[in-house]
């Protein structure tokens, strides 16, 4: 839901300059120049930009995903002229030695174009892209007295830059934060906070994989509790370690136990039936551990472990 109007105007401040910095770091290495030229072979050929460099990259969030996009023009002199992984809705057009690419994108997506020869002369890659808008669920639990940031909708195939920026604030005047970047997992431990007051937690990103719509909010309470067993959403599920492996006990029954580390990566599934359960660990090294167990019933309760 919408936040603070400061936080997001420091949300919105370090999209912009982390996106200016993707671009400028993107442009450097495409050797951004104000006609781009490809480099002459044996076979007599070139490839000049004629349009702004900037025509070579880009990039809307758009929702619905419809983006006309500005033409990119190139000066070709080959024979067998090829224009590589156009978007639909984009056509290249030659007429004698000038090449127009022109049209309206209108999917989701990212085309690294190219246009190339036959003698061999090629174009640096440009970028046309139409980026989604992402929900990210965003919400929180308890492990222990620790809390999980969960955002299971930035978990998708497009995901291949930019960063989560987490705010942690009270009404006291608390104030943290924490940076993802991305890819990542789809949540974190977030240890040391307050106990015994409420936390809210914002959420926003950067980055041409997504669009955030806006700032997110979610809020927990963290108990100063060192309980290893935890009642969430009806769900009581005890783990014991018990030399190598995990001992778990469930009154409603038991249908998935996940464990993660401190980090939220994944690093043992086991399908589970009935109240009880015996999992091996002996491969976990000595520390800290998040148990995510899926109830018979679809619940899922999060609490910390310690291997010794």
């Amino acid at each position: 839901m919408p936040g603070d109007p400061a936080l997001l105007y420091i949300g919105s401040m370090s999209r912009t300059l982390h996106r200016q910095f993707r671009v400028l770091l993107f442009l450097l290495s495409l050797g951004s120049l104000p006609a781009a030229q490809a480099q002459d072979t044996e076979g007599g050929c070139s490839i000049t930009l004629l349009s702004d460099s900037s025509t070579r990259y880009q990039v809307w969030c758009l929702d619905p995903p419809v983006a006309t996009i500005e033409p990119v023009v190139w000066l070709v002199q080959g024979t067998g002229i090829q224009v590589s992984n156009l978007p639909p809705g984009v056509t290249a057009v030659l007429s004698n030695d000038t090449l127009t690419i022109s049209g309206t994108i209108s999917a989701v997506g990212i085309s690294a174009v190219q246009v190339s020869t036959n003698e061999g002369c090629s174009s640096p890659v440009f970028y046309m892209a139409i980026h989604p808008y992402v929900d990210p669920q965003f919400s929180c639990s308890l492990v222990g007295e620790d809390v999980v940031l969960h955002w299971p909708g930035i978990n998708a195939t497009l995901q291949e830059g930019g960063e989560i920026i987490l705010l942690c604030t009270t009404t006291d005047g608390f104030v943290d934060t924490w940076t993802q970047f991305l890819p990542c997992p789809d949540s974190l431990v977030w240890p040391g906070l307050p106990t015994n007051i409420e936390l809210t937690f914002g959420m926003t990103g950067t980055g041409d994989s997504y669009c955030f719509v806006g700032y997110y909010e979610t809020t927990c309470m963290n108990p100063a509790t060192g309980v290893s067993e935890q009642m969430q959403d009806g769900v009581l599920v005890r783990a014991t370690c018990v030399d190598d492996r995990l001992e778990l006990w469930a009154p409603m029954g038991l249908r998935e136990a996940r464990i993660h580390d401190p980090l939220g990566r994944l690093l043992v599934t086991h399908a589970l039936s009935g109240t009880t359960a015996s999992i091996p660990i002996a491969a976990l090294a000595p520390g800290a551990f998040i148990l995510r167990a899926t109830g018979a019933d679809g619940q899922v309760t999060v609490q910390r472990f310690v291997k010794e």
